[in-house]
């Protein structure tokens, strides 16, 4: 089964618990974990970092939920070894109690978690989180609304600094656009800091259109729980219209990022590669996001990625195949207003990747037109530093013809994670050779010449025996 499709991927309800033991030295570190999957590698983007030189810089993922818990190696170099035999790549494979998971030198055994016991007092109520949003609630709540009349001035009216919205404090304005606003707020109820975002109303069909908007987006949005797709807490109506209740982002989108600085081929494959994995979960829940852009993807004070806005998100086998996006990471269906599918994602995460390693949209793009839709078309991905088998992928993916596009998320994570896992081989080899080279330079001087007089005499010997 594939981790992307796996039932016990975006579990809430369980604990993991990962024991790491150093067999070589003895030391061992456990690290516990609230939220699934888990991803294993050497690189410190990933969940569990383990910089060994024996990890891959994506080495492997673990899922899990209250109905148990499986790995997957991610085609890694040295591979991983579940119980004494070899876990194949790719797969997904259960891990039972006792299981113990091999990578080089390094031991992974996972501790049953202690049984936690309810909280008891006047005051237990107010320690559990607000149930799930159930499928289509959200709906049925703006549904309510849209049968009432919104005025400007109510928006401004309830709108503001200080305001109280339920159990949510509006504290500051992070930003506002022809949809909608966004506030810092306080959840009064969890203490906790989250992002408010309220649709602006307008005309009376300006206002239906941004409420059926803004319910694609909650629905889609609540199928999917991830760790590089922002989180959705809660949903509702007041005064103003409908809000949606988001987890609160320190740091700056892809597109500010990409204006500060020039990345680093392994910084953007990194990023490349959380997309991907944002993508492969949206996927497999059926949930095409239609309009992947570097404003839509939010680069974490902590290294983190997170794809934002599912606003125009469809679910596979819907009618609505209208060209939606932005021109400039537009697949050639959208702008021809035909189907739209995980490859159309493919597209947008390509061009995306291809920007940010070489500075240019790999097509021409006016505001009404792309370069991508001329016969023959080829995306211009070569640039310095760009090795030859990224640049062969990005090709790939950014292809006219869908059919010539990685399938979906899942594959075009693959490929990323091979390529990267080709691309840092070298890497490793120079490190391991340096350190060698290290180690040799530290030699004392009179070992280096009392080896060589050994050799010397060795050689006097061996003439005389055959002379």
């Amino acid at each position: 089964m594939e981790p992307g499709r796996s039932p016990l991927a975006g579990g809430r309800a369980a604990t993991l618990i990962v024991r790491v033991e150093d067999t070589t030295d003895g030391s061992v570190v456990e690290h516990t974990f609230a939220h699934s999957p888990v991803r294993i590698g050497r690189s410190a983007r990933n969940e569990l970092s383990l910089p060994h030189r024996f990890v891959s810089a994506s080495h492997g993922v673990v899922e899990f939920s209250g109905h148990g818990r499986r790995y997957t190696d991610l085609g890694s170099t040295n591979g991983s070894v579940l119980d004494g035999d070899l876990v194949p790549p790719r797969v997904a494979v259960e891990l039972g109690p006792g299981a113990e998971l091999d990578i080089g030198p390094l031991r992974l055994t996972f501790p049953a978690p202690p049984i936690e016991v309810p909280a008891l007092g006047p005051d237990a109520a107010h320690a559990a989180p607000p149930p799930a949003i159930r499928p289509g609630g959200i709906t049925a709540v703006m549904q309510q609304l849209a049968r009432a009349p919104t005025t400007e001035q109510s928006w401004q009216d309830v709108l503001f600094p200080g305001s109280v919205i339920g159990r949510f404090e509006l504290v500051r304005e992070l930003g506002r656009g022809s949809f909608g606003v966004v506030f810092e707020a306080e959840d009064r109820h969890l203490r906790r800091r989250v992002a408010f975002k309220a649709v602006r109303p307008g005309g009376s069909s300006q206002v239906l259109l941004r409420q059926e908007r803004l319910q694609k987006e909650a629905e889609a949005i609540a199928q999917l729980t991830h760790p590089n797709i922002v989180t959705l807490y809660d949903a509702g109506t007041c005064q103003s219209g409908p809000y949606l209740v988001l987890e609160l982002l320190r740091g700056a989108t892809l597109q500010e990022t990409m204006r500060r600085e020039r990345l680093e081929v392994s910084r953007a494959l990194e990023i490349a590669i959380e997309i991907a994995w944002a993508l492969e979960h949206a996927h497999a829940a059926g949930v095409v996001h239609r309009d992947l852009k570097p404003a839509n993807v939010f680069v974490c004070s902590t290294g983190a990625v997170k794809v934002l806005d599912f606003g125009i998100a469809s679910v596979l086998g819907g009618e609505d195949v209208r060209a939606v996006g932005t021109p400039a990471y537009m697949a050639p269906e959208q702008w021809r207003n035909g189907r739209q599918d995980p490859r159309t994602d493919v597209f947008a995460a390509a061009t995306m990747l291809c920007e940010t390693l070489t500075g240019n949209l790999p097509y021409r793009v006016t505001r009404s037109s792309s370069a991508v839709l001329d016969p023959g078309a080829r995306p211009a991905v070569e640039a310095p530093g760009v090795p030859g088998d990224l640049q062969a992928l990005l090709r790939s993916a950014l292809s006219a013809d869908p059919a010539a596009r990685p399938l979906n998320g899942r594959a075009w994570l693959d490929a990323l994670l091979a390529t990267q896992e080709r691309l840092d081989r070298p890497n490793r080899l120079e490190t391991w050779r340096a350190r060698l080279q290290g180690r040799a330079s530290r030699i004392p001087l009179r070992l280096v010449l009392g080896a060589v007089g050994v050799a010397a005499a060795g050689v006097a010997l061996l003439y005389e025996l055959l002379r």
